[in-house]
């Protein structure tokens, strides 16, 4: 798959999918996306749980295409199993509820593989969600897999499926009174606004991470010089801004 949609083009779709999923399940879209019910009563795929084996730790979702096999334990042993095309599988340990975001990204990316192989009218492939680990020595090649176009497209599907712009504007008026958030330079944010976002992560059912990255694509980063932060926020320099 090397045809190439804009960032604005798959949000674009994704507020479709999500608007199209509330006119038939209204009560099921309220502060957060019920990912799981998207999945299986929307899209009409599977969800199912394996304990990977994959040599790749950071492997831990995967779009079955009735064909690619998956490693898994099973009675002690590793075997190869093939799970009916349209299940998304995800690993056991994606079930602990400190897991939560983890597991809920990883479907909606997994989910957004099936998307994506309808757009372009192409045949499903078997596709894994693979946590990039920067403790790990990757190949090129399980680089260049890992960083292609069709990841990147998943990643952004899934976070607009995710964090659609209704509901993280609710999550804004309703923890900073529709405030955007400050941010110092290119990266820093206060522990104020810091607990901030992880409240609304908490309300919307998101990690930290995937919140700060989609407020940050969605403009609603507040952009001020870090001079302010050290003067203002840390009382240093005798200097305000």
């Amino acid at each position: 798959m090397s045809i190439y949609m804009s960032r604005a083009e798959l949000e674009e779709i994704s507020e479709g999918l999500i608007t199209a999923y509330a006119n038939k399940f209204s009560n099921r879209v309220i502060q957060s996306i019920d990912i799981e019910h998207f999945i299986t009563e929307f899209l009409m795929l599977r969800i199912e749980y394996a304990s990977f084996a994959e040599d790749d730790a950071g492997r831990i979702g995967f779009l079955a295409d009735g064909a690619t096999p998956l490693l898994v334990h099973q009675d002690g042993k590793i075997i190869p199993f093939v799970f009916p095309k349209d299940t998304i599988v995800l690993d056991k340990f994606l079930l602990a509820e400190k897991e939560q975001g983890r597991r809920r990204f990883t479907m909606a990316h997994e989910a957004s593989h099936h998307i994506l192989s309808k757009m372009y009218a192409m045949p499903s492939e078997g596709r894994f969600h693979a946590e990039y680990d920067s403790e790990r020595s990757y190949s090129k090649e399980e680089l260049a897999q890992m960083f292609a176009s069709v990841e990147w497209q998943a990643d952004t599907m899934g976070a607009s499926l995710l964090m659609p712009r209704r509901i993280i504007e609710n999550a804004l008026a309703k923890y900073n009174q529709s405030n955007p958030i400050k941010v110092y330079g290119d990266n820093t944010i206060t522990s104020k606004d810091k607990a901030v976002i992880r409240r609304m992560a908490a309300y919307i059912g998101v990690s930290y991470t995937a919140l700060v990255i989609r407020l940050r694509d969605m403009g609603l980063f507040e952009y001020h010089n870090i001079l302010e932060y050290i003067s203002n926020e840390l009382n240093l320099g005798g200097v305000s801004q």
